[in-house]
């Protein structure tokens, strides 16, 4: 009874790899569909979930509240015994005394990281900012996930930059963590995909079964999932036309000006560099 993590920055392939990983879990008899329902074999939950937070009255206003609860908030999930897929935004982080999980919690964790020239483009739609404001979002060592609660917003996890990021998870030494590129997700489709079912199997004794992933890739082709979209509506659609967007590599060379990019690549130089972005 342990969680694995699918984490990432926002927009970096996250849901996509729900909706695969949903299809593959999938009984047979089971439509696909882009909404969780009750009957899903596969149910992922976000953390910190704000059912999950007003059932544990958690004072969610308060980010230190949320904090001070994370592990309590991960007994709880982990109560039903089994292994929970849990999506999640925050960094791997440590504030105060507190550690956002331990080895207690946690079993392992699939990691998704993107180009953040990309993730700009892609995340100033989602969140209907402009590219300045969106920069000084993924620039920033206080930047919060932050979702409204009735018309009120609150710090529900916390993010930092970009490289922040992408280094807490990757430095996350308790468990072994396999780290996923979201243009890998397109470019090489079948291995990365293979990759996470193989991880899965090691850490989760989970089988491979080769029908079963060949319908998982079917279904979860981005224009399916595009499609399906178009047709059954999506609750995570945020402010821009689809969540779905448009899946694609390297649209920030005709989207975003050459001074904000120039910011990014001086920023993230060495994980740019690293992950082969430059």
């Amino acid at each position: 009874n342990m969680i694995i993590w699918l984490a990432s920055y926002p927009k970096s392939g996250n849901t996509w790899m729900r909706m695969f990983l949903k299809s593959y879990f999938m009984k047979s008899d089971e439509k696909f569909s882009l909404e969780g329902s009750i009957l899903d074999s596969f149910k992922p939950q976000g953390f910190p979930d704000q059912k999950l937070l007003e059932h544990l009255k958690v004072d969610y206003y308060k980010f230190e509240e949320i904090v001070k609860n994370w592990e309590t908030m991960q007994d709880y999930i982990n109560l039903n015994k089994r292994t929970n897929f849990v999506k999640t935004h925050s960094a791997m982080c440590t504030v105060g005394p507190y550690k956002f999980t331990s080895l207690r919690n946690t079993k392992g964790g699939v990691y998704m990281v993107r180009d953040p020239r990309d993730v700009i483009v892609s995340l100033s739609d989602h969140m209907g900012l402009d590219l300045e404001q969106t920069y000084h979002h993924i620039s920033s060592s206080y930047s919060f996930e932050y979702p409204l609660s009735g018309d009120r917003r609150y710090e529900k996890s916390l993010m930092g930059t970009w490289s922040d990021h992408y280094k807490s998870w990757k430095n996350y030494k308790s468990s072994k963590i396999l780290i996923i590129k979201y243009e890998d997700m397109i470019l090489n489709e079948i291995n990365t995909f293979k990759k996470v079912i193989n991880y899965l199997k090691e850490i989760d004794d989970i089988e491979f079964d080769n029908d079963k992933f060949t319908k998982a890739l079917k279904q979860t082709q981005f224009n399916e999932l595009q499609k399906l979209e178009k047709a059954e509506g999506f609750s995570e659609k945020g402010k821009g036309k689809l969540f779905f967007r448009k899946g694609k590599i390297g649209t920030w060379k005709d989207e975003v000006p050459s001074k904000i990019i120039n910011k990014i690549e001086k920023l993230f130089k060495n994980e740019m560099e690293e992950l082969g972005y430059l």
